[in-house]
């Protein structure tokens, strides 16, 4: 980060506590364009910003410190949900932890107290303490429960809340430290950016007897449903007979994207012994060759089976199976989000992965770890950032329509998202948009297909980057 000015940071804390702190105060400045230079003890010389506890010297920036909130991150405990402090900025109730009761900032002419400590609530949301402890206390494989997530039980999954803190960071520097305060851009000059990324669980989901079984049910509930059954036996018969074609599916959304200028992650299995024989596209040497011939030029990403975020022998198969058709595989995510953030990003790591973007709520859409922008997320057993860079989930197609999740409609839907992008307009922040490449199928989701489309169109024409994940982490590593 050296084209970014120096701030420097005193840092007067437990030495166990300092990695994390410096963990989150390094994940604001990179978001906020400043290179951190941390200090430490009771006083430094000019130092911009000081967290720890009350001190008599002055420092344009002092963030509150409780003395025990080192000892809580020792210990395996939940923060106190009747200790949740909310208070308002920019007209949105954001959530304290380890917090003043209060006003949020204390100003005299030299200083601002930030009363909020931000560096700790930061952490226990980027960390995902949350679902960390609860891992203790039940089945710590597959999806995590939304419904017992701290986001949940407050209702603010979709408040950005990290992405708020580093706000106030810079609401306070831009009255005391106003020669730190940096434009926040992307790929030059674009507003906020949008990331594009395609799970491909079906190559063919009309093969092995589909179509066959599907007519059969439609034709057995028709008394039932017949609008429904009629339209679907009408358009399965026309659609899947004479039109459907995966490889010209594939080639139609790739097109379309490169007429709009902007590119996609694709991600594949690379497992081969699924129970539904139709997601073992990977093995079918004839699929394999429509696979390079229309994704060679495109971002590939392995999207790795449940067992592949647990077991590392299971994720070295499904890398090296991607690798030897002819893709470098340097992204990840899991099937089914099926992600256990200490575990999984550990064989990550050790396996060379560059990116994941696996951490998101499936039944709905939102930040996961309070973030929308990429991060380092951190090991909590060897108190340390990660090498692997998070580009968090934030919406996917099928959190939107399933009755099982959100159940909204097309028009719902782009007011859903319009929302988030009018919050990363806002914040020049980071939005995922996760599109299975089913979900583009005209019959079985009428309009759906549409929504992708003007959301890009939108995104674009307020000022948007939309890219691949893999040019995310790219620009993301540039600046850190």
């Amino acid at each position: 980060m050296d084209k970014y000015p120096n701030i420097v940071i005193l840092l007067n804390l437990p030495a166990d506590y300092l990695p994390k702190a410096e963990f989150v105060l390094r994940t604001y400045c990179y978001v906020l364009r400043l290179n951190p230079m941390f200090v430490y003890g009771k006083h430094y010389e000019g130092a911009h910003l000081y967290y720890g506890p009350q001190t008599g010297r002055d420092y344009p920036i002092k963030i509150h410190y409780d003395e025990h909130t080192a000892e809580f991150f020792t210990q395996r405990e939940l923060y106190p949900l009747d200790q949740v402090n909310f208070c308002l900025f920019k007209k949105e109730y954001i959530p304290f932890l380890f917090s003043q009761p209060g006003a949020i900032f204390s100003f005299n002419p030299e200083k601002v107290v930030i009363r909020k400590d931000i560096v700790a609530s930061g952490f226990y949301f980027l960390s995902c303490w949350h679902e960390y402890i609860l891992g203790f206390h039940g089945q710590r494989r597959g999806r995590v429960d939304f419904r017992q997530s701290l986001q949940y039980r407050w209702d603010f999954t979709e408040v950005p809340v990290v992405d708020v803190y580093c706000q106030m960071l810079l609401f306070a520097m831009g009255n005391y430290l106003p020669q730190f305060i940096r434009e926040i851009s992307w790929h030059g000059s674009r507003r906020f950016c949008v990331s594009l990324s395609h799970d491909i669980d079906y190559w063919d989901y009309w093969s092995a007897g589909q179509k066959t079984e599907v007519f059969r049910y439609n034709l057995h509930s028709f008394f039932k449903r017949p609008v429904t059954a009629t339209y679907k036996i009408l358009g399965h018969t026309l659609h899947k007979n004479l039109i459907h074609n995966p490889h010209r599916q594939a080639r139609w959304i790739l097109n379309r994207e490169r007429k709009l200028e902007v590119d996609s992650t694709w991600f594949l299995f690379g497992k081969d012994d699924y129970e539904d024989v139709r997601q073992n596209y990977i093995s079918d040497a004839k699929i394999q060759k429509y696979l390079l011939a229309d994704l060679g030029q495109a971002e590939v990403g392995l999207h790795g089976s449940p067992e592949s975020a647990y077991d590392p022998n299971a994720l070295k198969i499904e890398m090296d199976r991607l690798s030897s058709i002819g893709f470098k595989v340097t992204g990840y995510r899991s099937h089914y989000l099926n992600f256990d953030y200490q575990q999984s990003f550990q064989l990550l790591e050790d396996a060379g992965i560059e990116y994941d973007s696996t951490l998101g709520y499936w039944e709905n859409v939102g930040f996961r770890a309070g973030i929308s922008f990429p991060f380092f997320p951190f090991n909590i057993e060897q108190n340390r950032p990660f090498r692997v860079l998070e580009i968090p989930l934030i919406v996917m197609d099928t959190t939107l329509y399933s009755k099982k999740a959100m159940n909204l409609n097309p028009a719902a839907a782009k007011r859903s998202i319009g929302r988030l992008i009018n919050l990363a307009d806002k914040y020049q922040s980071h939005l995922s948009l996760l599109w299975h490449n089913t979900s583009f199928d005209p019959i079985d989701y009428p309009f759906w297909s549409g929504v992708y489309w003007s959301i890009l169109r939108h995104a674009l024409a307020r000022g948007a980057w939309i890219t691949s994940l893999h040019d995310i982490y790219t620009e993301w590593v540039k600046k850190s």
